[in-house]
């Protein structure tokens, strides 16, 4: 051992690796004995795999540490370096910056270039700088698909229903042309043409008012019809309560007339102020299922506001004119309407189809009966839900869509 320690180290170069370094060590021991060169054999091999092993800056390290004065020094060199190696591992597992604790490592060992090598790894993506958020522009409001308002829409527009408005103000103001024209001229010529003029003024105005607010209880007079409560019909009074639901509306005053053919209509004011008529042929010859279409076609009159213009246009055809003037103040296709809003509200065109054809198939109207005097329904035929009572047989007008059997046909292809 004096001997050993004794014996210089032969110099070598910074690059020199860890084998060259055992090799010195084993040549400046030789004097040892068979045991020692079994020794240095078992160390030669192990230094060897321990540089195949180990990364080129660890070698590197190493072959620093082989510089030192005895054999041992280049395992001892290997061992650091390779410890080295394992702090790195370990605190990059732990997931800590260690450069500063291997620069010390490798100092300490003489392998300090390795180290510093290490402590210059790239950081890895997930442990960049947090990516900008990027803010999305909300998309635009879907815009309201437009519904053409025509006679196959199964919903009633605002416009429908402002037109009706209009006509029955411009109807109760040609009913009080007449009288307004008189009382004017009168005072025209007993006072003077101011006071004409204001007379005409205020008495067409107070006609115009007296008709609107009179016209309802003179069609159901002009009719015949009785009010019922739910007392006396309850099947009529529930089914109608259930649809006034449906359509948002107030519950109408309920009437009949006591005749056997089956027929309806709505009559009344506007809608808050409705009156609904049925024939008591129509409650005994109809099932719930066709009553419940029949009051649906009444109620999708009164949703459009037609029943008001039906009560002035009662009070104009009984005045001047009779069938033709009715049909003028009421108009066209009004019967065809009712039947696609209150088949859509149903949502069962078969109920309202076979109330139509039940209709259709009724006798004729007996002697006495309201319908079998045209002077009476005459004036009221288009107000109907079935106008074609005592028409059966009349030619078809092209265009004309307000015949039973026209809107059955119709009804019939749903």
């Amino acid at each position: 051992m004096a001997d050993q320690s004794d014996t210089p180290a032969t110099p070598k170069a910074s690059g020199a690796d860890g084998p060259s370094g055992a090799g010195s060590a084993g040549s400046a021991g030789s004097g040892g004995g068979g045991g020692g060169k079994s020794n240095r054999g078992r160390n030669r091999n192990r230094n060897r795999n321990r540089n195949r092993n180990r990364p080129a800056g660890a070698a590197a390290g190493g072959g620093g540490g082989g510089g030192g004065a005895s054999g041992g020094g280049g395992s001892g060199g290997a061992r650091t370096g390779s410890a080295g190696a394992g702090a790195k591992a370990n605190q990059q597992k732990k997931g800590q910056g260690g450069g500063g604790q291997r620069s010390s490592v490798s100092a300490q060992s003489g392998g300090g270039g390795g180290g510093g090598n290490r402590s210059r790894a790239k950081p890895r993506s997930g442990q960049g700088q947090p990516r900008a958020a990027v803010a999305l522009e909300p998309p635009p409001p879907l815009e309201p698909v437009e519904v053409i308002p025509s006679l196959g829409a199964p919903q009633i527009f605002p416009a429908e229903v402002a037109a009706n408005r209009r006509r029955a103000i411009v109807l109760c103001a040609w009913t009080a042309v007449i009288p307004a024209l008189l009382f004017g001229a009168l005072f025209w010529a007993a006072v003077s043409p101011v006071v004409g003029v204001v007379a005409f003024v205020a008495a067409g105005a107070a006609v115009m008012y007296g008709v609107w607010r009179l016209a309802p209880s003179m069609a159901l007079r002009r009719i015949g019809a009785v009010p019922v409560d739910e007392h006396d019909d309850p099947r009529l009074s529930n089914v109608t309560e259930g649809l006034c639901a449906t359509f948002g509306l107030s519950m109408p005053s309920l009437h009949v007339v006591d005749d056997d053919v089956p027929n309806a209509c709505a009559l009344g004011r506007d809608a808050r102020r409705s009156d609904l008529v049925v024939t008591t042929g129509l409650l005994r010859r109809v099932d719930p299922i066709e009553l419940e279409g029949v009051i649906a076609h009444e109620l999708a009159h009164v949703k459009r506001g037609d029943n008001g213009v039906s009560c002035v246009g009662i009070t104009l055809g009984t005045l001047f004119g009779g069938e033709t003037m009715l049909r003028r103040c009421v108009g066209e296709c009004r019967e065809y309407r009712a039947d696609v809003v209150g088949a859509s509200a149903v949502r069962y065109p078969r109920g309202l189809l076979g109330a139509l054809r039940t209709m259709m198939e009724a006798p004729a109207p007996k002697e006495g009966s309201f319908f079998a005097s045209p002077s009476r329904f005459g004036p009221t035929r288009w107000v109907w839900i079935d106008p074609s009572v005592g028409h059966r047989d009349d030619p078809l007008v092209p265009g004309d869509l307000d015949a039973t059997s026209v809107r059955a046909a119709a009804l019939s292809e749903w």
